[in-house]
């Protein structure tokens, strides 16, 4: 069965209806943001309902909670993801940890026990690590807490596994990505049961359409396989018998 792609923007500039003519994947923050106030309960249940069944989201969690840190705000927010993921039936929970998140002993244990607390029944979780964070590593890590890594798959290699979370990054002089670029990101998910792509660029709509035209293409073709991946070794970073577990 060849993988489905689930692809957006990185931000919804116009009504929801238009953007999923174009798109069918949409990332929504949540929590406390003063520069950007969250969507209430009432307009998630509508967005749900205004958009066709296949149609996908993510719920970003608050900034509180992505400190990872224990908190009356953290609790705060858990709460407000937790109902938007109910409301809009979202698929993926994403966490983006700050670069202040670090891959020692005290945060790793933060990381298990937070992620332990969220639903695994149709919701994966997703975590975004900044900073330090080696890739290799990180991919160590979430395989341990049995989430899924998210990634630059034009820049780092895609953890094994049956779903791809992938964010393609405007960066440095990379303002947008040509059919090569998008032939070697279709090469590195490979064949996954689901891939979720957020285009960062002020181009994403020509560039989801031709990741699609890329992947159909490989999907009927003689390529497959897992394409350029990370099997993440436990001997890769010394953990303590209690991260284990």
């Amino acid at each position: 069965m060849p993988t489905r792609f689930h692809i957006g923007a990185k931000a919804l500039r116009s009504n929801l209806g238009t953007y999923a003519k174009r798109f069918d994947f949409l990332e929504v923050k949540t929590g406390a943001a003063p520069r950007e106030p969250a969507p209430t309960l009432s307009t998630l249940r509508k967005w749900r309902k205004s958009v066709p069944p296949h149609f996908d989201f993510s719920v970003v969690v608050g900034p509180h909670l992505s400190m990872v840190k224990a908190s009356a705000a953290l609790e705060e927010d858990m709460k407000t993801a937790l109902a938007a993921v109910d409301a809009l039936e979202a698929r993926c929970i994403l966490i983006q940890t700050p670069a202040d998140v670090t891959p020692s002993a005290l945060w790793r244990d933060r990381m298990a026990k937070l992620v332990a607390r969220f639903p695994r029944d149709v919701t994966q979780v997703i975590w975004e690590p900044r900073g330090v964070w080696e890739t290799e590593d990180a991919a160590v890590a979430a395989r341990q807490w049995g989430i899924i890594l998210a990634v630059d798959a034009a820049r780092e290699p895609v953890p094994a596994g049956p779903i791809a979370y992938i964010r393609l990054r405007a960066l440095g002089e990379t303002r947008s990505f040509g059919p090569a670029a998008l032939e070697k990101v279709v090469d590195a998910i490979g064949d996954r049961r689901d891939a979720y792509v957020v285009f960062e660029t002020d181009s994403a709509l020509v560039e989801s359409k031709r990741l699609r035209s890329l992947a159909k293409t490989a999907g009927s073709g003689p390529r497959g396989g897992m394409g350029r991946v990370i099997r993440p070794r436990a001997l890769t970073v010394k953990v303590r018998d209690d991260e284990q577990e």
